[in-house]
């Protein structure tokens, strides 16, 4: 969730309405659909596409680079299916080459599978996706490569101590607790670890991999969602061994379930080694971390099947993005002038306790430098709303 300050957008606010929609003369010729879809609209754009997104938060940045967008209902971790699926019937797709996706499928397959049966995916498969997400076929194919991951139950195990609930096509880690009240159909048991959270970003062309980068990311917890997504950064320090043994997964998983375009691989570093904790088979938001732009292009090639380099390898400087949550209730002012390291912009009105504000960025010469400079800049934020809020 994030857009680079490399490009300062010009920013517009409106009240938002039940259903918002933006439609200029050009006609889309790429579909984007995302629980945020502004990181891949912006990489789109880049690549010169003419973009029709489709996400929950329709923020005014995403506005800037469509020729078309709307917001779509989304509960319980997934899309409404109906109103997806009218609001793309009403869409002129005669030149949309393909649908590209991000966050929010991942309890979804069928959902996806429905929008394949009138225009081709730039992306996973429905079937690579559930296969991915399925943790009674996804653990049992980490174990036959032989690739170390967290002790996993799908049973409730005794004693609890020491397990953690997690909900199957969940992400953003707002899935994951401790708290046994109330558990799922979908839900799966994994063994608590501690260690250092880091991913990889990979083009894959469903049997080899691009390595885009390497990432360490964090949690922004609450009482009840203790391991909700906080942020990431890129270029960070890491023994070689671990990176090529982060890449190996990767590129075995590839070989195995034929993986295409851009995904991500989450892992924890503990004290005893490395343990995957999961595929992300679609869009991730650490794309904002590399701002190449021909890497929208390269994820439409790699799921042709060809995996092409980069005609332009960005800044190398580290970059860390955050997302500020609201820490109570804040009022978001008609002209509130956001500062150039923030994306994802709210409409004016009213922001919920806990619910996403905006993302925030920090870059520098080395990782460490580049997180701190993000955490600085989210407290700066978060004391200002909160202060106009009062």
């Amino acid at each position: 969730m994030s857009i680079w300050t490399s490009c300062r957008l010009l920013r517009w606010h409106v009240k938002i309405q039940p259903k918002s929609v933006n439609f200029n003369q050009a006609q889309p010729d790429v579909i984007i659909i995302a629980a945020c879809a502004r990181p891949y609209v912006f990489a789109a754009a880049q690549a010169g596409y003419n973009i029709a997104a489709f996400d929950i938060f329709d923020d005014a940045d995403t506005r800037r680079f469509c020729v078309y967008n709307s917001r779509v209902s989304f509960a319980h971790g997934g899309f409404d299916a109906q109103d997806l699926l009218q609001q793309l019937s009403e869409l002129d797709i005669s030149r949309v080459q393909g649908v590209a996706y991000g966050s929010g499928f991942e309890g979804q397959p069928e959902l996806l599978a429905a929008i394949a049966q009138n225009m081709p995916l730039l992306g996973n498969t429905p079937q690579t996706l559930a296969q991915v997400k399925n943790p009674k076929c996804f653990y049992p194919l980490l174990d036959q490569l032989h690739i170390a991951h967290p002790e996993i139950s799908l049973h409730a195990p005794s004693p609890q101590d020491g397990w953690l609930i997690k909900s199957a096509g969940g992400s953003g880690g707002t899935h994951i607790r401790q708290s046994w009240q109330d558990i799922g159909l979908d839900d799966y048991f994994q063994r608590q670890v501690t260690g250092r959270s880091i991913s990889i970003l990979f083009l894959a062309n469903g049997h080899d991999i691009q390595v885009v980068g390497i990432n360490e990311q964090w949690c922004s917890p609450t009482a009840h969602m203790p391991y909700r997504y906080g942020g990431a950064v890129s270029h960070i320090a890491l023994a070689a061994e671990v990176r090529d043994e982060m890449e190996a997964a990767a590129r075995n998983i590839t070989a195995k379930v034929g993986l295409q375009g851009l995904n991500s691989a989450d892992f924890i570093l503990t004290e005893h080694g490395l343990l995957l904790l999961e595929i992300n088979p679609r869009l991730s938001a650490t794309m904002d971390l590399y701002p190449m732009p021909d890497l929208f292009e390269r994820h439409v090639q790699a799921c042709r099947g060809k995996l092409t380099p980069s005609r332009d390898d960005g800044d190398i400087a580290a970059k860390a993005h955050g997302i500020l949550y609201a820490p109570q209730r804040l009022h978001i002012p008609e002209h509130f002038a956001w500062p150039d390291w923030t994306a994802d912009i709210p409409h004016a009105g009213l922001i919920q306790q806990d619910t996403p504000v905006c993302t925030v960025f920090g870059q520098a010469a080395l990782a460490g430098d580049a997180k701190v400079q993000c955490f600085a800049r989210t407290l700066e934020l978060e004391a200002q709303l909160s202060a106009m809020s009062h």
